[in-house]
């Protein structure tokens, strides 16, 4: 089976085309976008990696940048609150 379309050209490249003349979107910005969108989720670099197909983790950290709330789950962990009874 072949990936190309009736046009010849492989499907992806058609979707950038369309995605370009119809939304004015592109493929590459919507990439970006979603891992973004999964760096901001607190998923892990090793998973956006995976799904953005980055080889080089310095190139896929621009993606995880946590926020207050991860960083004082971090603190948590590492200093955890004595409970009073």
């Amino acid at each position: 089976m072949s990936s190309s379309n009736t046009l010849g050209r492989p499907p992806w490249r058609r979707a950038r085309v369309l995605l370009d003349k119809h939304a004015g979107l592109d493929l590459h910005q919507l990439r970006h976008s979603a891992a973004t969108h999964l760096g901001e989720a607190e998923v892990s670099l090793q998973l956006i990696m995976g799904k953005t197909r980055h080889k080089n983790p310095r190139t896929a950290m621009r993606y995880v940048k946590p926020g207050a709330e991860a960083i004082a789950k971090v603190a948590e962990v590492l200093a955890p609150r004595r409970r009073t009874h």
